[in-house]
């Protein structure tokens, strides 16, 4: 089985679920995923913030906001659009791309053909009482969607103010295992409160992989107020122990750090024997510094690993 950096196109393109965790297994902890905004305007023009992560040596894109309802990603769908024709001009392009995008069964792997990595999708398990759209929300109709579309995992977390909390999550985890068996990688769990109160406990951890969970996040040292190195390495011994995978995430606005910063998030997480490392959306336009990305990979694999992943992005 290949290391994920010395995958080729053809690799993501095809990988199944178990051979995509095998292949994180055999990297050593030296795995990069990036979460990105695709509901607003990209970080560059023309170009979208996925694929802007993958040319900067992401393995793994995770797309935030993605709404099931309404499918559509800026700096891609956009690209055939008038953009300088005016508002009213644009709002009916958009309309038309989202149309267009809900009668097309493969509008994801289209997408993922272009990014060329691992791409995923957050999906949330909002209680009914908080509004939010119901094309974010993690239910049967949308897990159903997810797997048809052709996405590689799904994250079951919490966006900022959804109030979600551990139960919800347990919850969603159950309910996309027994709607999509084994056939997706779920990766689950919180980077920060989300307006619900403390991220969890070992008991949580647990639960969550009792639930189905195959990857638990794990919130970097020095993210979250109280989550030194410990404690991360003590959640990720626990993990593994457990037989799933852990993933450091650094989801508070520190993706906008300074490279220096995202060195010692890394460094740290590598220590404490995390298999991804994931770096949030939270820096310019919907994703990290695209050179936060890049410091992050070299700090875990040097430089030689992350200009070859760099250098392939778009190699088929």
């Amino acid at each position: 089985m290949k290391r994920i950096f010395d995958l080729e196109y053809n690799d993501f393109m095809t990988y199944s679920k178990e051979e995509l965790l095998e292949s994180i297994k055999q990297t050593e902890g030296r795995t990069v995923m990036s979460e990105t905004v695709i509901s607003i305007m990209p970080l560059l023009d023309g170009i979208s913030n996925a694929e802007t992560a993958s040319a900067f040596g992401a393995d793994m894109v995770t797309l935030n906001t993605f709404n099931f309802d309404a499918p559509f990603i800026f700096g891609y769908d956009d690209l055939s659009t008038d953009m300088f024709g005016g508002i009213r001009q644009y709002g009916p392009l958009i309309d038309e791309s989202i149309t267009r995008n809900l009668l097309n069964p493969n509008y994801i792997k289209e997408f993922k053909s272009r990014v060329g990595r691992f791409i995923g999708v957050n999906m949330e398990p909002v209680p009914s009482h908080i509004p939010y759209p119901d094309g974010m929300r993690l239910s049967e109709k949308n897990v159903l969607k997810a797997k048809s579309l052709g996405f590689d995992y799904i994250v079951v977390t919490a966006n900022p103010k959804t109030q979600i909390g551990n139960n919800e999550i347990v919850e969603g985890i159950k309910l996309v295992r027994s709607l999509l068996g084994n056939d997706v990688l779920i990766i689950a769990g919180k980077m920060h409160g989300a307006g619900a109160g403390n991220i969890y406990s070992e008991d949580v951890i647990e639960e969550f992989i009792n639930a189905g969970a195959d990857v638990i996040l794990v919130p970097a040292a020095g993210t979250v107020p109280g989550v030194d190195y410990n404690l991360m390495k003590t959640f990720t011994d626990l993990i593994h122990k457990h037989g799933a995978l852990a993933m450091s995430t650094i989801g508070t606005s520190q993706e906008g750090s300074s490279t220096s910063t995202i060195e010692r998030f890394a460094l740290d997480a590598k220590s404490a024997g995390v298999d991804i490392q994931h770096i949030g959306d939270a820096g310019y336009s919907g994703m990290a510094h695209p050179e936060n990305i890049m410091a992050l990979s070299v700090a875990i694999r040097g430089k030689r690993h992350t200009y070859r992943q760099m250098s392939r992005s778009k190699r088929r």
